[in-house]
């Protein structure tokens, strides 16, 4: 399983040269105001006063690059899981919430040890996006979507 003290010492630096990713510095991840650090389109990390709050990841699966980086990013956090395989839900990933809103994978959304993470996993069982945040207004802005 993921080790939370990791998420703290995340940084794009670790996995990408500075030539590999542009900085927003106007960025707002889930109405809240920050930096954006950002792979393409597809790896992003959000920050605060340059503390990590948000990780993304989504459409990598067709570059091989990103792809690799982004398995990378999930190892350095402690997953056993890896972007492009196979994910089976099981008891360690009981999900909160779910929805279907893309024709092509489902979200499963989860929230312990103060840390909400998203996992996208195609109809044909394969992980394709990873979200993990652990800023509490980002947090209780997704939770009011699903309780509303």
């Amino acid at each position: 399983m993921y080790q939370i003290t990791r998420f703290a010492t995340l940084d794009i630096d670790l996995f990408f040269n500075l030539d590999e990713y542009r900085i927003i510095e106007d960025f707002c991840y889930g109405d809240i105001s920050g930096i954006g650090k950002v792979c393409g389109y597809q790896i992003l990390f959000f920050y605060i006063s340059d503390n990590v709050e948000a990780l993304s990841i989504d459409e990598v699966i067709d570059n091989t690059f990103l792809c690799d980086k982004a398995n990378q990013i999930l190892d350095f956090l402690g997953f056993d899981f890896k972007i492009g395989q196979s994910f089976k839900l099981t008891n360690q990933f009981n999900y909160r919430f779910k929805d279907h809103i893309y024709e092509d994978h489902v979200r499963y959304y989860y929230v312990f040890d103060n840390i909400f993470i998203t996992l996208g996993i195609n109809l044909e069982g394969i992980l394709v996006s990873f979200e993990m945040v652990n800023n509490q207004c980002i947090i209780n802005n997704r939770l009011e979507i699903f309780r509303s």
